[in-house]
Order: structure tokens, then C-alpha cells, then sequence
């Protein structure tokens, strides 16, 4: 089984990602505004069960299944690194906007 994949807070991710899991500086760094931005889209499914209608009850059993897509932005690096980012890409825009 691989080891478990580690979160960081978005105010250390680029200082995380540049350190190996052996505890060692990457060589060379890795600066994820100059990686590859890419777009994955995933979808969230649940089981709705009918609306009660009046008095009368729809079938029991016979829910509809409703997806939502959840987009996910990553960032592909050289050497086959790829990085979770879509929140800190939120956080990235907001700063444009602000500043």
C-alpha cells in the first residue's frame, strides 16, 4: 500500500513540495506558477429518493441518482510532479484581484 498522501496548508505548499520525503532539498526547486496548470473534473454522486407527492408516495427504492461535477486544478511539473492546487489558485486569483 503507498504511504498516505500528505496535506499542506496552502502558505507552505511551495516551501513543502520542494522538500523530499527523505527530508532533502529538491534540486532543482520547484516553483508551481511555472508548472503546467491542469484542469480535472470529478463528479459527486448521490441518490435522491423521489418527492412525497400529496398523500400519495413514490415507489420506495426507486431514488434517482444526482451528480454534481467537482473541478479540481492541478499542477504538472517537470519530472513528473503533480500538486494539488486548486485551492491555493484561489487564493493566487484573490491576490491579483486585491493587489
Amino acid at each position: 500500500m503507498p504511504p498516505p498522501t500528505p496535506i499542506h496548508a496552502l502558505s507552505t505548499l511551495e516551501a513543502q513540495i520542494n522538500v523530499l520525503p527523505s527530508g532533502k532539498p529538491r534540486r532543482p526547486p520547484i516553483k508551481l506558477g511555472d508548472c503546467a496548470l491542469k484542469e480535472l473534473v470529478q463528479y459527486k454522486c448521490n441518490i435522491v429518493e423521489p418527492e412525497v407527492r400529496g398523500e400519495k408516495v413514490a415507489e420506495k427504492g426507486k431514488g434517482v441518482v444526482v451528480c454534481e461535477p467537482v473541478v479540481r486544478l492541478l499542477r504538472q511539473c517537470a519530472g513528473g510532479v503533480s500538486v494539488e492546487t486548486t485551492a491555493w489558485e484561489g487564493r493566487r486569483e484573490k491576490a491579483k484581484m486585491e493587489g
